[in-house]
């Protein structure tokens, strides 16, 4: 089975330029502009890196989504720690996996993992206390071991360093591309404020860019969440107020409003007098042993394989959920040829019964997937890749074996914080959930990083922060309040009648 998605049923894709790259000695292809990890991962390649400490195999959509996601580094062309999963292959690069001897698919020190029990966090300070000359020689070793401390090539520093781009003020900075920053940004923007939207995402939309179900728009209607998020990044890079800088990273946010970026040219230090923080959330893991193997992967992940890079995650899948998302990412594996093998849901009949009748109308029974909920994962199997998941009643009972080479994990999202988390150890912001969030002046949070999961209020959230931070000015430091200002297609920046929502 091609793990290429030819004739995707819900989402038109136009290949690019075939290209060819080394790894590790042989001739791989892909295509320009797809992710390195992509293409490694439709070419068969399951381990991407090894765990630092214990050398347990990672790849590809363990904590997929962000750049700073440790799973999938590797080296290309000389230079380490490139993360996989967000750099666009172009052609010609000569890529190798780190953290392994001879290795990744065999890799020796994996023996490490075998007795992980004897060495657990920190063992280190509590062995060599008593000898400063022993623990800075063991730092030494585990650093060599965990693959650390090489020098890049001269040629590789040379492609990564990158100029300063100066000094630019701005009257606001949008942290994050999804619905919530471009509905904010284009708020912002028709009312007449210069904006500077920033995103580490190859093209704005955030995850509704992989989204295939309908989304609801404040006029009634409904789009598909990928449609909807197109027409936003359109109406955005064609504002002439909009700076859209994607491929781009907010390093931090510091004293003074300094806010300086990472862009592929270089790094542009940022002066707004207003911020809107819109950076998402992430998918978090389920705890079970075997849950950071190849072929255990996020349904967020999965889904931006599926439909934005059009590759397979695998041939036979086992979706693990506790809601609504899980059931639609599995009608999705569907819909592209993967077999779902099973659907396992801890919650109760009747509680998962109504998440997934909005993506199996006939009912999961009808689909021939069996639908085991209660259960709960005891663990996953294989060594250097899944081979299966082993699952059991919550109540008690005999535990179920299920075949695969792919599980799917669905569960809570929690914000992207950072950039909030650093100026609370400033001391200027606390978060609390809720109307007792304090932030600064001229500082607001929509989408997924204010903890809103539903599309369609990220939409309305994210354009009315961006509505009420335009009337915001020194002179009146309070945010007003003001009705939801939501966007609709045709419609940006301008009022619904409707009071709906969207996304």
């Amino acid at each position: 089975m091609n793990l290429r998605i030819i004739d995707h049923p819900a989402v038109p894709y136009e290949r690019t330029r075939r290209v060819a790259f080394t790894f590790e000695g042989r001739t791989l292809h892909g295509y320009e502009g797809e992710p390195v990890a992509t293409a490694l991962h439709a070419a068969g390649v399951r381990v991407l890196s090894r765990s630092f400490k214990y050398h347990r195999p990672r790849g590809i959509g363990l904590t997929c989504g962000a750049p700073s996601c440790p799973s999938c580094q590797l080296t290309i062309d000389g230079q380490y720690g490139v993360p996989g999963c967000a750099t666009p292959l172009r052609g010609g690069e000569s890529v190798r996996r780190e953290r392994a001897w001879p290795s990744a698919d065999h890799d020796l020190f994996g023996v490490i993992d075998r007795f992980s029990p004897f060495i657990p966090a920190g063992f280190q300070f509590r062995l060599f206390r008593r000898s400063p000359r022993l623990a800075h020689l063991a730092e030494r070793v585990m650093g060599l071991i965990a693959g650390g401390g090489r020098e890049a090539t001269p040629d590789a520093i040379a492609r990564a360093a990158r100029p300063g781009l100066g000094e630019r003020r701005s009257a606001l900075a949008v942290v994050g591309a999804g619905v919530a920053g471009l509905a904010g940004a284009l708020a912002a923007a028709d009312a007449g404020l210069e904006v500077v939207l920033v995103d580490q995402g190859a093209g704005p939309g955030g995850a509704l860019r992989a989204e295939t179900a309908p989304v609801r728009t404040p006029d009634g209607g409904a789009a598909p969440g990928f449609a909807l998020a197109a027409e936003l990044a359109a109406r955005a890079a064609a504002h002439p107020a909009i700076e859209v800088l994607t491929g781009s990273t907010a390093l931090g946010w510091y004293e003074g409003g300094v806010l300086p970026v990472h862009t592929p040219s270089g790094v542009l230090t940022l002066r707004p007098a207003r911020l809107l923080v819109a950076t998402g959330d992430y998918d978090q893991p389920l705890l079970f042993p075997g849950n950071d193997r190849p072929g255990v992967m996020l349904a967020g992940a999965v889904q931006r394989l599926v439909n934005i890079d059009h590759v397979r995650p695998g041939r036979r899948a086992v979706v693990v959920t506790r809601d609504a998302y899980g059931y639609a990412v599995a009608a999705q594996l569907r819909a592209v040829g993967v077999e779902v093998v099973a659907l396992v849901d801890a919650r109760g009949e009747a509680e998962a019964g109504s998440d997934a009748a909005a993506s199996f109308p006939s009912g999961v029974a009808a689909s021939g997937v069996p639908h085991l909920t209660g259960h709960t994962v005891r663990e996953a199997l294989g060594r250097r890749r899944v081979t299966g998941l082993v699952v059991e009643p919550g109540h008690g009972g005999r535990a179920v074996r299920l075949d695969c080479d792919v599980v799917v994990v669905s569960a809570e999202r929690r914000p992207a914080e950072e950039l909030l988390l650093q100026r609370l150890y400033h001391g200027d912001i606390t978060l609390d959930s809720g109307p007792g969030t304090a932030l600064p002046d001229g500082v607001a949070v929509a989408g997924g990083a204010a903890g809103v999961t539903d599309p369609a209020e990220s939409l309305t959230t994210g354009a009315d922060a961006g509505a009420r931070l335009a009337r915001w000015s020194p002179e009146n430091p309070a945010l007003p309040e003001i009705s939801p200002h939501p966007l609709s297609p045709g419609q940006a920046g301008r009022p619904s009648s409707s009071g709906g929502t969207s996304e």
